[in-house]
């Protein structure tokens, strides 16, 4: 079972983004220890020196891609549940509500990255060509109560990507996150599970869409219209705990070691729902600009969210 989760045979797995996310850190420090000493560095002193490291920003890290393979096999497995270590979906019917919701990964039946899924799913997924896999999440929010639920109030939907083994340590090298997505226009929620002594402690910022940059239902439906690209500085996010945000705040913006990450409607709204969601990245965002970032593939508009 613990094998399962760390290195399942359809791919990902914790193993495999462990070796990723370090590899990719490693391959961005020493694009960074070059750009350093390509510089001039005034001749003053050492401290100095490493001051001027310091000061240049890292390349962004790609934390979710569902180009990658191993991060669409993480979707993939969440039609098996918890067993297999993917992407989790959960909803207020654990108190008793009505709300529901699920996740499935749109890609291109013909490419590579679709050789494990089963000819059923295939045939559920013929969409139209798609240039950028994604995970559609979908559902309906209800409010109500139920009968024998204790809770106050209800209605509210999540999911979550799969753990980081030993966690990410991002530490104070990067500034802010980025979010390719499309939206339906209500306001979501971001949850960053950082390493704590309070278990219970979660960074939460939203997501709030210009109504401009909301799609209609065509467009929504249509799964090769555009992304697009959200950035969440770490100071916007507030420290949380059991849904409440605590008196005492500490900023994200520090030594951050990520856990892992997910997304939660609870608008207090009842109806359908859509959220698609393309890649995850931790950047560098200054001056309305994402620092080092050579990614051809970025059509979208940075949008600084507050």
């Amino acid at each position: 079972m613990v094998w399962q989760k760390l290195f399942p045979s359809q791919g990902g797995g914790g193993v495999r983004r462990w070796i990723r996310i370090r590899q990719d850190l490693y391959n961005n420090y020493m694009n960074q220890s070059s750009t350093s000493s390509t510089k001039k560095i005034q001749k003053s002193s050492s401290s100095d020196a490493m001051e001027h490291f310091r000061n240049i920003p890292m390349k962004p890290l790609t934390i979710v891609d569902f180009r990658n393979f191993d991060d669409a096999a993480d979707a993939r497995a969440v039609d098996f549940g918890a067993t297999k270590g993917g992407w989790r979906v959960s909803d207020d019917e654990t108190i008793g509500g009505y709300s529901r919701g699920k996740l499935e990964l749109i890609e291109n039946a013909n490419t590579d990255d679709a050789k494990n899924v089963d000819d059923d799913k295939q045939e559920q997924q013929q969409h139209e060509y798609v240039k950028q896999p994604f995970v559609r999440w979908t559902g309906n929010i209800d409010t109500r109560i139920g009968p024998k639920s204790r809770a106050k109030r209800s209605g509210f939907c999540a999911i979550r990507c799969p753990e980081f083994p030993f966690g990410i340590p991002l530490g104070s090298r990067y500034n802010a996150l980025e979010i390719n997505c499309r939206t339906d226009g209500r306001i979501y929620t971001v949850n960053l599970k950082a390493s704590s002594y309070f278990p219970d402690d979660l960074y939460q910022a939203l997501i709030t869409v210009d109504p401009m940059e909301v799609q209609n239902q065509e467009q929504q439906n249509d799964t090769t219209s555009e992304f697009l690209t959200l950035v969440l500085p770490f100071t916007d996010f507030a420290l949380t705990s059991g849904g409440l945000v605590r008196a005492t705040q500490r900023e994200l913006d520090g030594a951050i070691k990520l856990d892992h990450l997910g997304f939660a409607l609870m608008d207090g709204l009842d109806g359908p729902f859509q959220f698609d969601l393309a890649r995850i990245r931790a950047v560098n965002y200054r001056d309305g600009m994402i620092i080092g970032d050579d990614d051809d593939n970025n059509d979208g508009n940075d949008n600084n969210e507050e």
